[in-house]
């Protein structure tokens, strides 16, 4: 192989800033950071486009070799992904290799149209993130491909590598588990990480204890679903078990899921042409890896909703749906999702996660959450300074104007009468 990449040895300096040191970094000795950080890991960086090709395949290599079952770390999402946005975003592939084996592999990108309040901002991403909106693939379950032995190392190099760069504002991890940010943390001390639930049904457990999933709700969402379902009558479930049938079952996803938004005034995520080419393609593309589920209800000849939801380790992610309109069929999305957790819940599956979001089916068929997690590093400077003076600012008016309305509300009361005070019960 012609050596026509950029390589990044233990020995090459790291770059700093104008004050000499790396935002972010906690001092270390230089034994520290060429054993600890680097660990003897030869790094190389594809990012032209004849060289993403060749870095993809090793991708697939490495993903083969540990059998991961990842969707966010796959070649395939991350191969059309590229397809889709990578002439707007600039990317890379890092490789780290030990012992002439490939230990870790991973996406890092160049935000485009990415913003702190109303600055736009120089960011880095690492995944499948970064794109402008709209039109953002939303990732979920990001995570790193590497050998669990290597994983300290690969993002110790990693983020040496991320802090001698110093042409970004901002660097950010999107849709990180929890559980996941530790070592990236050690690194970036700094970071702020907001955190969201992700809310889901246990599917094991409720296998484990031998019972149903409406037996595992709540009591007011099985009463709804119950008559719901008594409503409806006799419903049609389909699970894609082939190509053509997973294709139309998105096709009309598409097509129901714009109908909503645009009968409220909205685009629709379809909209971008961007973002429709991407969701295409990775659905039937995953679908043939058994890393997607096309889902679809029926109701006679009418479709109550169709589901397309990746499988991400044995783990179910509501990632896109399409849904009747609710004056034509009641509850679509509510009725959808039941159906096919108990489709889930037979075929197998260990959990079935609604991502995150404050919709009332999530909350209303999930029995635990777990949290998701946006790390930002942010760099000293003017953006970043009045972008939080501003916000600052905006709560501080939000406060002020949420207490001059409660003191008018409180100086036109009428005070109580005295029969307000004293009244009782009528009898009858």
């Amino acid at each position: 192989m012609q050596e026509q990449h950029n390589i990044i040895s233990a020995d090459r300096p790291l770059k700093t800033a104008h004050n000499g040191s790396v935002p972010g970094s906690m001092p270390m000795t230089s034994a520290e950071l060429g054993q600890t950080l680097t660990g003897h890991l030869r790094w190389r960086v594809f990012s032209s486009r004849d060289q993403l090709d060749e870095a993809l395949a090793i991708w697939r290599l490495l993903e083969s070799r540990m059998q991961s079952t990842s969707v966010a770390c796959s070649a395939t999402w991350v191969e059309t992904w590229l397809s889709a946005y990578g002439d707007i975003v600039p990317s890379e592939i890092h490789v780290a290799e030990c012992d002439g084996l490939v230990r870790g592999i991973c996406l890092l990108t160049s935000g485009q149209g990415q913003k702190n309040g109303p600055f736009l901002m120089k960011t880095r991403h690492f995944g499948t993130a970064g794109e402008p909106q709209p039109g953002s693939v939303c990732v979920e379950y990001n995570r790193l491909l590497v050998e669990p032995s290597f994983r300290f190392r690969f993002v110790a190099g990693l983020c040496r590598q991320v802090q001698s760069d110093t042409a970004w504002e901002e660097f950010h991890l999107d849709g990180f588990e929890e559980s996941e940010l530790s070592e990236w943390q050690e690194f970036f001390p700094g970071a702020v990480v907001r955190a969201r639930d992700s809310r889901y049904f246990d599917l094991a457990e409720a296998r484990h204890q031998k019972t149903d999933v409406i037996s595992s709700l709540g009591r007011s969402t099985r009463s709804n679903l119950r008559r719901r379902l008594k409503q409806y009558g006799t419903l049609t479930c389909e699970w894609a078990e082939s190509l053509e049938q997973a294709e139309e079952i998105f096709q009309e996803l598409i097509t129901l899921h714009q109908a909503r938004w645009q009968a409220v005034g909205e685009a629709g995520a379809f909209a971008s042409s961007r973002f429709e080419q991407f969701q295409k393609t990775a659905c039937l593309k995953l679908f043939l890896e058994d890393k997607a589920v096309l889902f679809r209800v029926r109701q006679q000849d009418e479709t109550v909703g169709c589901l397309f939801l990746l499988n991400d380790q044995n783990r179910l992610l509501d990632y896109l749906s399409g849904f009747a309109s609710f004056e034509e069929k009641p509850s679509p999305g509510l009725i959808s999702h039941y159906l096919c957790m108990e489709e889930a819940l037979k075929r197998g599956f260990r959990a079935y996660d609604f991502l995150v979001g404050d919709k009332r089916h999530k909350e209303n068929l999930s029995t635990h959450s777990s949290q998701l997690c946006w790390l930002t590093v942010s760099r000293p400077g003017w953006k970043r300074t009045l972008a939080e003076r501003l916000r600052q600012a905006k709560k501080c008016l939000t406060h002020w104007k949420a207490s001059l309305k409660a003191a008018r509300t409180t100086s036109t009361a009428e005070p109580p009468t005295s029969s307000e005070h004293s009244s009782t019960p009528l009898d009858n």
